[in-house]
């Protein structure tokens, strides 16, 4: 699938996230996850990138089986991903990890001054780095004022989880 093929498909997959009932939740883990190195390369990219206090932090790291992606919806139900970085917002993408960047990836969001309101973070699976139709596993960090909280999961093949987790900021 080509790049405007796949941008194309994002667009009309977040149109999906306009209306809840549409809304597709994460399948169950079916591969074997191996937490544990996804989480440490969580901590790594924290060290790396910058943020002011106050910031939200989304990061999404995953292996080299597949080509995930991370979106994150903001309270303004703008959202930052590859193809929309910066948001209007502010929300920016660091960088769309590919099948051609190292593993572990990690994708980062980054609201330096967020808005109050709901946020909803989603996981695309458009492509199979190995060529292999498996589930992909991934790790999840939410960073704001030092809390921090981490979800593990697996993404299914040609599926766009749009609802992996949700927050709500004051």
């Amino acid at each position: 699938m080509g790049r405007t093929q796949h941008i194309a498909r994002a667009a009309l997959l977040l149109s999906a996230l306009a209306v809840p009932s549409c809304s597709t939740r994460t399948p169950a883990a079916t591969a074997p996850m191996r937490a544990a190195p996804l989480s440490a390369a969580l901590g790594q990219a924290s060290r790396e990138l910058p943020r002011p206090p106050g910031a939200l932090v989304v990061r999404l790291a995953f292996g080299a089986g597949a080509d995930l992606d991370l979106y994150v919806t903001d309270a303004l139900r703008e959202t930052v991903y590859f193809a929309n970085s910066p948001s209007r917002s502010g929300g920016r993408l660091d960088r769309d990890r590919t099948c051609a960047d190292a593993a572990p990836r990690v994708e980062t969001v980054i609201f330096e001054h967020p808005a109050p309101g709901h946020y909803r973070v989603g996981v695309d699976y458009p492509k199979s780095c190995d060529g292999h139709d498996d589930p992909a596993g991934y790790a999840l960090q939410v960073e704001r004022d030092g809390a921090q909280e981490v979800r593990t999961g697996a993404a299914a093949p040609g599926r766009f989880a749009t609802v992996v987790l949700e927050l709500d900021l004051p």
